[in-house]
């Protein structure tokens, strides 16, 4: 199947609705910060010259046409607030999509042990690192973006040997990865995307913890399993962790399906937030009976750790 990447560039102020927006039509949502970098031996700078460019996929079928229309219309009334630039559209082959980005992809070093090894490079473990190997294929979750890398360290300072733990929107499955090797004893994690949950699946099966995390398609509550076998196996909570990479309007909306689920004294690490939008994500959290510990930031990024009043 051939695909249609939808992107979008946009103000800093409207990437988070702009996201919205394609998330409700494609599939999964990737965001391109744009960066310069004077010289080799120095670090990437983001660049307030140019505007971030947010992306989403369809299928290059019948309902193309038509789900465009939708994406522009409602581009449209966000222009009327922000500067929203045209929707730009570039037809992909699956095939080209899927590994053509892959020599770009290195071995990255996240927080103080966590390594993601893409699943066709070689990497010699080192003393004390958390190795996550990993093939997104069509699914979003490299651990490049800050927002991965927030959550990741969230993942290494607050999992404890047995937790049990749910992952918003999983993505790759990066983050339950991580978590199952980092000692927890149940990782669950929910996507929307059933492009993202077979990509989870499979990351899961590479790196030999299918005994620890499952995988399940859908959004909270409903995403979970059902029935007595799902509660013995923790599968429907309380989770000591909750991580949830997704956007801040997400976030707000599912903080009352979330709140229930998190066991007293128990961590949310909510990430995909623009700064600007942390206290609308605090407040939604504080109307649920969730308590704002510490707000975390990395460029123009943060992740919000927060806790139960009670």
């Amino acid at each position: 199947m051939d695909w249609l990447e939808l992107a979008v560039a946009a103000d800093e102020e409207a990437v988070d609705a702009v996201a919205e927006v394609l998330r409700a039509h494609g599939h999964g949502v990737a965001i391109d910060e744009p960066f310069v970098q004077p010289r080799i031996d120095e670090a990437p700078q983001p660049d307030p010259s140019r505007r971030p460019i947010v992306k989403t996929y369809i299928p290059d079928d019948e309902k193309a046409p038509g789900i465009q229309q939708e994406v522009e219309h409602a581009l449209w009334h966000l222009g009327q607030l922000r500067a929203v630039e045209p929707l730009g559209i570039l037809r992909i082959a699956e095939e080209d999509w899927a590994n053509s980005w892959k020599p770009f992809f290195p071995v990255l070093h996240l927080g103080r042990r966590t390594v993601i090894v893409p699943a066709w490079r070689r990497h010699h473990r080192q003393e004390g690192e958390i190795i996550v190997r990993l093939d997104p294929g069509l699914a979003f979750g490299t651990g490049m973006h800050p927002t991965t890398r927030l959550c990741l360290q969230g993942v290494e300072e607050m999992c404890r040997q047995g937790d049990r733990v749910l992952d918003v929107g999983t993505g790759s499955g990066i983050l339950s990865i991580a978590a199952a090797r980092l000692g927890a004893a149940r990782v669950v994690g929910v996507d929307t995307d059933p492009i993202a949950a077979r990509a989870a699946r499979a990351n899961v099966r590479l790196n030999h913890v299918s005994r620890t995390v499952r995988i399940f398609e859908g959004s909270l509550p409903d995403g979970l399993p059902i029935g007595r076998a799902a509660q013995i196996r923790g599968d429907r909570g309380p989770f000591n962790l909750i991580l949830a990479n997704v956007t801040a309007r997400v976030n707000a909306a599912l903080a009352p399906a979330m709140a229930p689920l998190l066991a007293p004294g128990g961590h949310l690490v909510a990430s995909g937030i623009l700064a600007d939008t942390a206290d609308m994500v605090s407040e939604a959290f504080a109307a649920v009976g969730l308590r704002t510990e510490r707000v975390e930031p990395d460029g123009d990024w943060v992740a919000i750790t927060a806790s139960p009043t009670l």
